[in-house]
C-alpha cells in the first residue's frame, strides 16, 4: 500500500480532527470558522447536525475507549456519525457552563450523559430519560455511558427517548 491510497476508519479520522476544519453549520448560522482560543470549548466531531453531546469524564480528553465504542454503537443505531455530532467533555472546560458551550456548538439537541441541567448552569432541571425542550433545543439527559453498557433496561429505556427525538 503507498501513501496515497491510506485508507482511516472513521474513529480514527474522529481522533485526528478535534475541531472542524471547515463551518458546516450552514443553515444554522453562517459564523467563519475560526482557531481555538482559551476560552472556546473543545469538541470532537464535526457537529453537521447540531447534535451536542455533553459528558464528565476525568480519566480521558473526551471518552475512553470503551465508552467511546459504546458511544459509535449508539449513534449508528441513531444513523448518525461523528461527523454530526459535537462531543465535549466538560471536565475539561473552565467555564462549564452551557451558554459558552452553546455558542460554540450551536446545538439543536443536546445529549447529557451524567451531567445534570445545573451543572451546566442550565434554569430548569429535569430527570434521565425525559425528552425536555427549551429554548429551541431538545434536552435528553441519561446516566453515565460505563454504567449504560451494563444496564439492558436503562438502554432499552433510552432507545425509546432517541427513537422519539430521531424520528427513527
Amino acid at each position: 500500500m503507498s501513501l496515497q491510497n491510506i485508507q482511516l476508519s472513521g474513529d480514527t479520522i474522529a481522533r485526528l480532527y478535534t475541531m472542524p476544519l471547515v463551518n458546516m453549520n450552514t443553515g444554522r448560522q453562517d459564523t467563519p470558522a475560526r482557531p481555538e482560543t482559551a476560552q472556546d470549548c473543545r469538541f470532537l466531531g464535526s457537529n453537521k447536525k447540531g447534535i451536542t453531546i455533553l459528558v464528565d469524564i476525568t480519566d480521558a480528553s473526551f471518552l475512553p475507549d470503551h465508552s467511546f465504542n459504546f458511544l459509535m454503537g449508539i449513534l449508528n443505531a441513531c444513523k448518525l456519525n461523528m461527523e454530526d455530532v459535537a462531543l465535549v467533555n466538560i471536565n475539561n472546560l473552565k467555564d462549564r457552563g452551557y451558554t459558552g458551550i452553546y455558542n460554540t456548538t450551536r446545538p439543536v439537541i443536546s445529549l447529557l450523559f451524567d451531567v445534570s441541567p445545573n451543572s451546566i448552569g442550565l434554569p430548569l432541571q429535569f430527570p434521565d430519560f425525559q425528552v425536555h425542550k427549551y429554548n429551541n433545543i431538545t434536552y435528553l439527559s441519561s446516566p453515565s455511558l460505563s454504567s449504560l453498557e451494563n444496564d439492558k433496561a436503562a438502554k432499552a429505556v433510552l432507545w425509546n427517548c432517541l427513537k422519539t427525538i430521531f424520528q427513527l
